[in-house]
């Protein structure tokens, strides 16, 4: 007779959790590799590789979720499973010859696949002369990005404590199987949505083209100072609003994507962008650290607001706080509970369904300075940091700002084939130049 797990050994999956399942299933079947992103952190000298390698082991043996993988409850709830063994994490080092870059190294770890389904952790270490960088890769399908900084800063308070810390468990997470008619009402909501979305066709979109695709994302970043990102935030706030960077900065993207469609000839349907955004409450922390807590804003962009800068940005204002108004995050958050029990393919069939084949334009954050991200790891200042995100395929496009201790970098992600050369320069030049750098 098969044993049934206890609850002690698995957290069932919410479904947003599902959802970014779906990502993952697309994103594998499209390019072979997973819906991953890692953080970067350039660090000041060299770390011991021996003691990393040793610490790193024993550290991680005391988060069994790292080892977990996806299972179907006796009531077909999706739930993770925690293994019995230790869990695996890679750990890889890299050493520069004078005029190397670091950058295809740092692609090709994102773009590498994990070595099994109960791998969801990675490290990467390139020393570049007397400095290095330190590269984590994470699993989205366990960690958000905020959740991912919070992780990291574990790690680095266990290295000071000399690996003497001991870490709760997260709380089991219900499977979340009551209260279905709370749940059909935020569904269509959620659903009236979606239709509203996609009323005038599919999203604005560029080709995946030939499937070349397995060669991965291509990544550009675009660094900024603490005081040019203070000008920059500054601004925001001049032409936007209080605490108005991300609709800010959008604006300014969009219109950035707007001249590649337009050079393309792409004229037909709307900018369709999903932007993410953190759910966790003041104190959540630690449980909140492993899975996703984020929700989603939807906006919807017309051609003729795109020229107008201070139209284009009234429109994402007036979207957001209509959404906000309207509690589409956490209608989102209580209907995707429903599509738990369909399968992976059905459910990147479904949302290919809503918005006719294209899911989205392309995909947007905007992560503010929260305090999570660590100024020393492994024994090392923290010169800088940033996030390299793969993107969900389609669109196999995406722009992400974030913001750490005061200075603001982003990140063009894109499907190689998706964007030409020249078309990485103008967007990264356009949005240099638009923010001022």
């Amino acid at each position: 007779m098969a044993r049934l797990p206890s609850s002690k050994n698995k957290h069932h999956l919410t479904g947003i959790d599902w959802i970014l399942h779906g990502f993952d299933f697309m994103t594998k079947r499209a390019t072979g590799a997973g819906n991953m992103f890692q953080i970067v952190m350039e660090l000041e000298g060299l770390p011991a590789e021996n003691e990393v390698r040793d610490w790193l082991d024993v550290c991680t043996r005391k988060f069994p979720l790292l080892g977990g993988r996806t299972r179907r409850d006796f009531n077909l709830a999706p739930y993770w499973q925690m293994p019995s063994r230790p869990p695996q994490v890679s750990f890889d080092v890299h050493r520069l010859q004078a005029g190397d870059e670091t950058l295809p190294l740092l692609e090709r770890g994102v773009n590498t696949p994990f070595r099994s389904e109960r791998e969801h952790l990675a490290l990467q270490l390139i020393h570049a002369g007397e400095s290095s960088h330190a590269a984590v890769k994470f699993d989205h399908r366990l960690f958000d990005a905020h959740g991912a900084e919070m992780f990291l800063s574990m790690l680095q308070r266990d290295w000071e404590e000399g690996g003497r810390c001991n870490w709760e468990p997260p709380p089991c997470e219900p499977a979340h199987l009551s209260e279905w008619r709370d749940k059909f009402e935020a569904g269509k909501q959620v659903n009236r949505t979606f239709l509203r979305l996609a009323e005038s066709g599919p999203p604005r979109a560029l080709p995946l083209g030939p499937r070349s695709i397995s060669q991965g994302f291509a990544f550009r970043k675009i660094t900024f100072t603490e005081q040019q990102s203070q000008e920059i935030i500054e601004r925001a706030e001049s032409e936007a609003g209080y605490l108005m960077a991300m609709p800010y900065t959008m604006a300014l993207t969009i219109q950035a994507l707007h001249a590649i469609f337009v050079n393309r000839g792409i004229m037909t349907g709307n900018y369709v962008i999903p932007v993410t955004m953190d759910t966790r409450v003041p104190g959540s922390r630690p449980h909140a650290v492993f899975f996703n807590h984020v929700s989603l804003l939807l906006f919807r962009i017309h051609d003729r607001e795109v020229g107008d800068f201070h139209a284009l940005l009234k429109s994402i204002k007036q979207q957001m706080y209509e959404q906000a108004r309207m509690g589409l995050a956490r209608d989102l958050l209580e209907a995707s509970l429903l599509i738990r029990i369909a399968p992976l393919p059905m459910v990147s069939y479904l949302v290919k369904l809503y918005l006719k084949r294209d899911i989205a334009s392309f995909c947007f954050s905007f992560l503010g300075d929260t305090g999570h991200m660590p100024t020393r790891f492994m024994g090392r200042e923290v010169s800088r940091s940033y996030h390299m995100a793969r993107v969900p395929v389609p669109p196999g496009l995406g722009v992400f700002f974030h913001q750490t201790h005061g200075r603001l970098s982003v990140h063009l992600s894109y499907l190689r084939g998706v964007l030409a050369e020249g078309e990485v320069e103008t967007i990264t030049q356009a949005l240099h130049s638009g923010l001022g750098g």
